[in-house]
């Protein structure tokens, strides 16, 4: 008689043994399609030769409204691929805020280095609050679908 198929797909995790331990290997599926395919552009974007992209929207440069809006749009993905069962709002925000913030400073650098391109506070600052924007918003959004 043929083996039984299983009914269900696999869940989240899957035991497997690694140096002789039982470790969980999380499914990293599509939660993470969004954070890493916005980092991807923000990483292109930066290092590529800058555009004619000038003047001011309001008391700010287009320029640091560009950065916000991509370190929000960062910080937003990563707080949805973080939110899990198990982690809470709360945590998987401060986890996103720290992690579009970290993955700022690190482009800024990387931009030192380019000989085209320069490290800027200004930049630096408009990935912080682009990300606690970004955060803030899928906190509350996530605050209000639980009621």
């Amino acid at each position: 008689m043929p083996a039984a198929i299983p009914s269900s797909p696999r869940r989240r995790t899957e035991p497997v043994t690694f140096f002789g331990g039982r470790f969980r290997v999380p499914d990293v599926s599509q939660r993470w399609v969004p954070p890493v395919l916005v980092a991807a552009i923000l990483l292109v974007a930066s290092v590529v030769p800058p555009g004619p992209v000038g003047g001011a929207a309001g008391p700010l440069p287009v320029d640091e409204l560009l950065h916000a809006a991509g370190y929000a749009a960062l910080a937003g993905a990563l707080a949805g691929a973080l939110a899990t069962r198990e982690r809470s709002t709360r945590r998987a925000a401060t986890l996103s805020f720290c992690g579009a913030v970290a993955y700022g400073i690190g482009i800024e650098l990387v931009q030192a280095g380019v000989p085209y391109r320069a490290f800027s506070l200004a930049d630096a600052g408009a990935n912080t609050l682009g990300a606690l924007v970004g955060t803030a918003v899928v906190a509350e959004y996530r605050r209000r679908m639980r009621r």
